[in-house]
């Protein structure tokens, strides 16, 4: 790791510098003047250049600071990113890694730098990674991918780059990589990124989502009979086969009983229409009608019949067999 210069033995060298300049150029010093006047203007001005030179010195010292602050910002940052950065030079040899790019290839960062990334990656899988870069180096423009890892090799006795011991390393591990060229050309800026959870996720729903088709195609075939299924518009009841028949019915069927106007009021139509279809059902004697006396004021009051009871499970079966479920 390179040491930090201090300051003073920064400025302690440039005015070594300074001096020995002075010596070897004296052509571009004059002789200075021994009056008293020359001399106090000669002192005032160094004393002013001192000035600004100190000025400067703290001006320098404090953007050295800030870059210094910077960048140890930028060190945390790029080193402990969720993702795996990587910088490949033009042979795919890698330059720089942070430590969740070593971690997830499950190699210490010291031996990292200089191997080859293609050395991490499925033989099978070779071919998508160079073309991946061949496409990026041709266009100048971002690509991505995805492979699989290597899942032989040594990689899973490697040092752990966190300290921790040493690296569990999945097998058959999946990663998205994400690739551009740096501006000057010369290198390949890569992200990683482990994808091993989605494609698991993925790969699970799939079996479930083909398992649950299998279920619902066995259903199907052992409630089919060898016969084509009949869709003759005669098996509907004709009687309930009316939306504000059929909503009354059914708001009957759940409740003991219900006068006009809470059956209006579920069903949403008007005192006209309800009396028609309600007298409709009487006659087909679904539904009985009483007039009862609640709160002092007359009611008319409906109960679903044995016989409109089983009309509307028939009904429903009917539509079952209809849509097939």
């Amino acid at each position: 790791m390179t040491q930090k210069r201090t300051p003073s033995a920064d400025f302690a060298l440039l005015r070594q510098q300074a001096e020995d300049h002075l010596r070897t150029t004296p052509e571009k010093n004059p002789a200075l003047s021994k009056s008293p006047a020359d001399m106090q203007r000669i002192i005032h001005e160094l004393a002013v250049y001192q000035i600004e030179l100190e000025m400067q010195q703290d001006e320098l010292l404090q953007a050295r600071a800030e870059l210094e602050e910077s960048l140890d910002c930028y060190t945390e940052l790029y080193d402990f990113a969720p993702l795996g950065y990587l910088t490949l030079d033009r042979d795919g040899i890698i330059r720089k890694a942070n430590l969740s790019a070593s971690k997830l290839l499950g190699v210490n960062r010291s031996r990292l730098k200089g191997d080859r990334l293609v050395r991490f990656i499925a033989t099978e899988e070779l071919s998508v990674l160079n073309t991946l870069l061949a496409r990026v180096f041709s266009t100048r423009d971002h690509a991505s991918c995805e492979v699989m890892l290597q899942s032989d090799g040594d990689f899973s006795s490697s040092a752990d780059p966190f300290g921790s011991g040493k690296i569990d390393h999945l097998r058959n591990r999946a990663v998205r990589i994400d690739a551009v060229v740096s501006n000057d050309g010369e290198e390949y800026r890569i992200v990683l990124s482990d994808i091993s959870m989605q494609k698991q996720v993925e790969l699970e729903n799939k079996a479930l989502l083909s398992k649950l088709m299998q279920n619902r195609k066995e259903t199907s075939s052992s409630q089919s009979n060898d016969n084509a299924r009949n869709y003759s518009h005669q098996l509907l009841d004709k009687i309930i086969h009316s939306r504000i028949r059929l909503a009354a019915l059914c708001h009957l069927y759940t409740v003991d009983q219900a006068s006009f106007v809470e059956i209006k009021k579920q069903i949403k139509t008007t005192d006209g229409n309800l009396s028609v279809h309600m007298r409709m059902l009487e006659v087909a004697e679904y539904i009985s009608c009483d007039k009862e006396i609640q709160e002092r004021k007359p009611q008319t009051i409906y109960r679903i019949t044995q016989k409109g009871h089983d009309a509307l499970i028939n009904y429903k079966e009917c539509l079952r067999s209809f849509l097939g479920t």
